[in-house]
């Protein structure tokens, strides 16, 4: 009985370790999350605070942290005082972006930034483009988390090197 127990328990975390691929997880996620149809039940929604109240979003993220290839930060045009950040999908995330953004018009999609969320936008049109922006609520330690893992937009890959070796000089 107790070698059962052991075999279940070797195996258990075995799968565990394969499904992370050895990878640790990221410092942030951000996720971008369609608002629900009436039609889809408990187990495809989840129920979200907003600052339009309670909302039903889809459980499974139109754009996720994946899809993002660069970032730019700017102070929001929101009394807030918080920061914006404007993100620059990859071709994949645009194409999907594009292709919700037809078919859900009138609808909002739901910005999570770690599991929270911070801002909401209406899909008024056709999103043509590669950026998508956060308009509000982003801390600045977001921003220092981000920095070393995305390059801003327009950024080469030996400039963002470059700017991170600065950076750590200079702390």
């Amino acid at each position: 009985m107790k070698y059962v127990f052991l075999m279940i328990m070797a195996v258990f975390v075995s799968s565990i370790t394969v499904q992370a691929n050895g990878k640790k997880r990221p410092p942030i996620s951000i996720t971008f999350h369609f608002e629900a149809h009436g039609l889809e039940g408990r187990k495809l929604s989840i129920p979200v605070q907003t600052a339009l109240g309670k909302k039903y979003i889809e459980r499974s993220p139109a754009i996720s942290t994946n899809d993002i290839i660069a970032y730019h930060a700017f102070v929001s045009p929101h009394p807030d005082g918080a920061y914006g950040v404007a993100l620059q999908l990859n071709k994949a995330g645009a194409l999907r972006l594009r292709q919700l953004s037809a078919a859900r018009k009138g609808q909002y999609i739901v910005c999570n930034v770690n599991g929270k969320v911070v801002d909401m936008l209406l899909i008024d049109r056709v999103v043509d483009g590669r950026v998508i922006t956060i308009w509000r609520n982003i801390d600045p330690q977001f921003l220092a988390l981000v920095n070393p893992i995305l390059p801003r937009i327009g950024e080469s890959k030996k400039q963002w090197k470059k700017r991170l070796k600065e950076e750590r000089k200079r702390k």
